[in-house]
């Protein structure tokens, strides 16, 4: 077990986080002062998942998660492709009551055991697998160029759409990934995988190998002047639940990743190629939530609504067939 302790700049908490193989748990110890601030994981205010909340024990607020299903509650994976050493990350929210605000930053490292045994010979699997891990804890980082950071995001008429507000279905959205500026002069990006799903038990491929499945709801990933990646698509939610969650697998590689031709014609920064394999340095995991709800107030919402399902529904068949 590797533990980490915190103290916060204005002596209101500390914090204990707890780094296990399977799951971490983060403890903070608040100060009377501070026992009634509003605290939540980053982007998830008011989620109604009983597992991403605060756990309430006095003046203790805790949280534990399950690295099995590490995006459930919106953590971040990094594998450093160097040195195989896989980092999660979060950032938890103190609300105060005079309206200002604190982060916990939650960082674990871990390093990826040997395999033992190779059954499969890796050039039968399929580009973009990704095999189980096996951990160990780690306190030594090697490192060969700084650590990317990278953001996910979802914007409407360029202002930043989080978990919080809701969105109406068929609304046109942009989602973009970029790097901070410092990994921007180093490192390049490209996305291969995105999955959405409703944060139960359902989640949809909607961008495989690099190129969408269905443009209609979700276009291929463009590289902008600034060096970002930017997708258009619709706002759409799924019949039993009003969130939807995005979860990207994002390639990081040196200088410049290398687009692909999509089988529609399209240019999209996904899908590697084997001979970029030594320019990889990181694979990230990364999500985002939307709130999004139905409005059939209308024949025109009505219509949009009607020809959003079908889509999903499509989507779902398209689905059967990736995987097989």
């Amino acid at each position: 077990m590797m533990l980490h302790h915190q103290l916060s700049l204005l002596n209101n908490y500390s914090t204990q986080i707890n780094c296990k193989k399977n799951y971490i748990k983060v403890e903070l110890n608040l100060n009377d002062s501070i026992s009634n601030a509003d605290i939540y994981l980053e982007n998830l205010k008011d989620y109604p998942v009983k597992d991403c909340q605060a756990i309430k024990e006095g003046n203790r607020r805790s949280f534990q998660f399950n690295l099995k299903d590490f995006h459930q509650c919106g953590l971040t994976k990094s594998k450093n492709l160097w040195t195989g050493l896989t980092t999660y990350s979060h950032r938890i929210v103190l609300d105060y009551l005079n309206n200002t605000q604190e982060f916990v930053y939650l960082n674990c490292t871990y390093k990826s055991l040997p395999k033992k045994h190779h059954i499969i010979k890796r050039d039968l699997l399929p580009e973009g697998f990704v095999e189980d891990e096996d951990f160990e804890l780690t306190d030594t980082l090697v490192q060969q160029a700084p650590e990317p950071e990278v953001l996910m995001q979802i914007k409407q008429n360029n202002e930043i759409v989080t978990g919080n507000l809701t969105i109406v279905s068929g609304t046109p959205l942009l989602m973009e990934i970029k790097l901070n500026e410092e990994s921007a002069k180093i490192y390049g990006l490209k996305a291969n995988f995105l999955e959405v799903g409703n944060t139960l038990e359902l989640n949809e491929t909607i961008l495989f190998n690099g190129c969408t499945v269905d443009p209609y709801l979700f276009d291929n990933f463009n590289l902008t002047e600034n060096e970002y990646l930017l997708a258009k698509f619709r706002a759409f939610k799924f019949p039993d639940s009003s969130y939807v969650q995005f979860r990207a697998n994002v390639q990081i590689c040196l200088n410049k990743c290398q687009p692909t031709q999509c089988s529609n014609g399209q240019t999209a920064y996904g899908r590697r190629r084997r001979r970029e394999l030594r320019r990889q340095a990181y694979e990230i995991s990364l999500n985002t939530l939307l709130q999004v709800k139905d409005r059939t107030d209308n024949d025109d919402n009505k219509a949009i609504h009607e020809e959003l399902q079908k889509h999903l529904k499509d989507l779902r068949v398209k689905n059967l067939f990736l995987k097989h």
